[in-house]
């Protein structure tokens, strides 16, 4: 280990950054990251979501080259220019509706941007989110963000009252039930007598991503949806991980047939180069007067061009992501039926996340093994990290490009380690 670096490391880089290991990365190509030594390793990490089209995609590498010689940036407020425009409508034409866009950096400062579209337009002053939700470290979106390890010791958030709802978890919460109608979830969600006049906007990951990778019940999503119209309420779905094709569909709203107010994307939308978005329903961007928001760098030639570049890889592979995860799930639950410490095991597309318990009937989280085995997975060459309020779930984004063959040689190398372990 180059411990020359990780000093040199520690002496300039802020330690308020976490690591999931002490790889020294040199390069990654396709669906591996290589490192010092030149050992490979298979990235099930992808950035931590944002790598979708593989590692240094040729089109994304090409499209990036040839914007370089071109125009790197002018910023968006200085004139007009093709980039954004064409990505604009790209992403549109993945939606079923009407949607305007304001470009940005990073999923944090999308979901930002929503959460001042809504309070500016809706002149209301609460927002709701859910326990166990991630939308950001930034000032707004950590006012949206649950878990009290990211908020300590900053009180002051965001002016707006902010209250949060019970996540639908189907493993762990007793009020979730398999064939639940969209009556049953809307009145339970009325009788939780949030949902009034007074409430700007709802944001929800409709499979949330940081808090363990549970995929909510479509019924209970419809449900979200027709309460919030009904009392004027904007509906945001946060899709920075589970958008742009990761659950098999561009974005995982979609299969639960809903038609969100505002739309926050990033990670995989740029392959790696930093890009977010906000998409909001164009009457509602209508009502967001000038200058109320902005950013130098949004709407960059370039980044948009390795967006514009992402779709263009991601558009043929798509229906394989849905199928590779139907397939990966069934092989997991198959392989580890009987695992004593495995909770449960879900997802949709290439985003499936495996809850480790101490034991089945109390289900008590397991970090100490989730641990064990990345640490296990990774000396054999498979990268992996972890999610959930305790970090005791595995969590598994692949690249969306990955070939079957390549995806069953990671899952193999996981289940083996895991059928170790008891």
């Amino acid at each position: 280990m180059n411990h020359e670096l990780i000093d040199r490391y520690q002496t300039v880089i802020s330690p308020v950054i976490g690591h999931f290991t002490d790889l020294i990365i040199k390069k990654g190509e396709g669906c591996y990251l290589i490192d010092e030594h030149g050992k490979a390793y298979l990235d099930f990490a992808c950035g931590i979501g944002v790598t979708s089209t593989g590692h240094c995609h040729p089109k994304v590498v090409a499209a990036l080259q040839a914007q370089a010689e071109q125009l790197l940036h002018c910023s968006i407020g200085m004139g007009y220019y093709e980039q954004p425009i064409a990505l604009a409508e790209a992403l549109n034409t993945k939606i079923s509706g009407d949607y305007q866009a304001y470009f940005c950096q990073s999923g944090a400062e999308a979901v930002e941007a929503a959460l001042k579209l809504s309070l500016y337009v809706q002149k209301r002053g609460k927002l709701l989110s859910y326990r166990g939700g991630f939308h950001g470290r930034t000032m707004g979106a950590l006012s949206v963000t649950s878990k009290q390890k990211y908020r300590d010791r900053y009180d002051a958030l965001l002016g707006a009252s902010v209250d949060f709802l019970e996540y639908p978890d189907p493993y762990r919460a007793d009020w979730v039930i398999p064939d639940g109608s969209k009556d049953y979830y809307y009145n339970y969600l009325s009788r939780t007598g949030l949902f009034d006049d007074a409430v700007a906007a709802v944001i929800i990951e409709c499979i949330q991503g940081e808090g363990g990778y549970i995929p909510a019940p479509f019924a209970y999503l419809k449900a979200l949806e027709q309460l919030c119209k009904e009392q004027g309420i904007f509906l945001i779905l946060d899709e920075i991980q589970s958008g742009i094709g990761r659950s098999g569909d561009w974005f995982s709203f979609q299969a639960a047939d809903i038609s969100p107010d505002i739309i926050t994307l990033a990670k995989g939308l740029g392959s790696g180069v930093p890009i977010g978005a906000c998409l909001a329903k164009t009457t509602h961007m209508q009502q967001w007067d000038t200058s109320h928001h902005g950013s130098t760098y949004g709407g960059n030639p370039f980044v948009c061009s390795a967006a514009l570049a992402t779709l263009e890889v991601l558009t043929p592979v798509l229906d394989s992501v849905a199928s590779l995860g139907t397939e990966a799930l069934v092989h997991l639950k198959n392989a580890l039926a009987n695992h004593p410490f495995v909770g449960d095991i879900r997802g949709r597309g290439l985003m499936i996340g495996i809850e480790l318990v101490t034991d089945k009937t109390s289900k008590t989280p397991n970090p100490d093994l989730v641990t064990a085995i990345r640490k296990q997975c990774l000396d054999k060459g498979l990268l992996l990290i972890f999610c959930g309020e305790d970090g005791h779930i595995i969590r598994l984004i692949p690249p969306l490009v990955i070939d079957k063959q390549t995806l069953f040689n990671g899952l193999d190398i996981l289940i083996s380690v895991l059928n170790a372990s008891y």
